[in-house]
């Protein structure tokens, strides 16, 4: 995984962290932050999956279309 997408989880987990009350944290361990910060960095590789794999059937997409020759008159 990317140093941006760790960064980014950890930003997320900071966030969430930070909006809880003085009670709801003392429910959580640093186990339930951690687990919480896998959970984001999976949702961000998955998204990046995905949208890799958008790229390329654009890419296969625009492949095609200059592979046809041009018989214009």
């Amino acid at each position: 995984m990317s140093q941006q997408s760790e960064e980014l989880a950890q930003r997320v987990v900071a966030t969430f962290r930070a909006r809880l009350s003085d009670a709801a944290l003392e429910q959580l361990s640093e186990t339930d932050f951690t687990e919480l910060a896998r959970m984001v960095r999976e949702a961000i590789s998955e998204e990046l999956v995905r949208a890799t794999d958008l790229v390329e059937e654009v890419v296969h997409k625009l492949r095609s279309e200059t592979d046809r020759p041009d018989i214009s008159l």
